[in-house]
This record gives structure tokens, C-alpha cells and sequence, in this order.
């Protein structure tokens, strides 16, 4: 997600980390990472928000651009 849509999270909305449904509990801005819960196991952890999507990422392979990188 880019740094504009860091503000369209909506907390307890379920969201994806990659394949793993989440719930997002706290935002951390200023390091862009996020602290979410896993639905499937109720496991906290913090991650990238570049790796946060709406729609399930069901790819093989993950795009340097998710990752938070530019295309050329």
C-alpha cells in the first residue's frame, strides 16, 4: 500500500499479510509497520504495511512494487 492509503485502514477490518487473513491493531506511521492479529491463530505480530493488501495475494511469486519497491 502506498504511504496515502496508511490512512484508509480501518482497525478490526480484515485485510490480508500475503495469504493470512488479519485484523489490524495498531499503525506505526512513522516506521510504516503495523502490529495486526492473524485470524486463523489469534497470533500478534508487527509487519510491513507494503505487504498489507485488501484482496488475497494468491501469486506464486510477490512483487518487488508490494514489497514497497518502484517499477521501472
Amino acid at each position: 500500500m502506498k504511504n496515502d492509503d496508511i490512512l484508509q485502514f480501518k482497525f478490526n477490518d480484515i485485510y490480508y499479510y500475503l495469504n493470512e487473513q488479519i485484523s489490524i491493531l495498531w499503525i506505526f506511521e512513522e516506521i510504516h509497520m503495523a502490529k495486526v492479529q492473524f485470524v486463523d491463530s489469534r497470533k500478534e505480530r508487527i509487519v510491513d504495511i507494503s505487504g498489507i493488501t485488501k484482496a488475497l495475494v494468491s501469486d506464486v511469486l510477490i512483487p518487488i512494487n508490494l514489497l514497497g519497491g518502484e517499477k521501472r
